[in-house]
């Protein structure tokens, strides 16, 4: 490495620790009630099929939101179980899912709670469940009870709404 590579390195580390703020962040990890705007995923009940791209009612009584960053963890658990999420649907579009695959996404968040509670590194946990590990906080602190008893919330959730509804769509931000 030359003397001017240092130099460039230096000054970038330099940037980097005054544009990453000194305090880690924490991440939202609940289920708030009520479809939301901004930087959330809205989980809105649905007893019809798909008939167009509005045909739904964000305003349901049922329908919940949580934060992107908390949406993250459990984004992996979806695409596995719902292929077309990749391609057609996804992180910024609206997903109708079915409550057959539901239950098949609901099926997979024991193996992503026994990798929390195992691995005390974040990173081994984000490597394996979170898609777009871009999009987390750069300086955050991992809350491991945090992201259990969220995984906990949703599922229980879930489960009530799959009760009465065929359908549980997810809007993206």
């Amino acid at each position: 490495m030359t003397s001017r590579d240092r130099v460039a390195t230096e000054r970038h580390r330099s940037f980097m620790r005054h544009a990453v703020s000194a305090f880690p962040m924490q991440i939202y990890y609940r289920v708030v009630s009520g479809s939301r705007g901004g930087l959330t995923f809205n989980f809105i009940p649905c007893d019809h099929s798909f008939c167009g791209a509005y045909d739904y009612d964000r305003s349901h009584p049922d329908a919940f939101s949580v934060r992107e960053e908390a949406f993250l963890f459990i984004e992996g658990v979806v695409a596995r179980s719902f292929p077309d999420w990749g391609m057609n649907y996804g992180h910024w579009g609206v997903t109708w899912v079915a409550r057959e695959t539901w239950f098949e996404i609901l099926a997979r968040f024991p193996e992503l709670r026994r990798d929390v509670r195992r691995n005390t590194r974040l990173r081994a946990v984000v490597r394996k469940h979170v898609m777009a590990a871009a999009l987390l906080p750069r300086r955050y602190r991992f809350h491991q009870m945090a992201l259990l008893r969220f995984l906990d919330q949703l599922e229980s959730r879930i489960r009530k709404i799959l009760d009465r509804h065929v359908y549980l769509l997810i809007s993206g931000i």
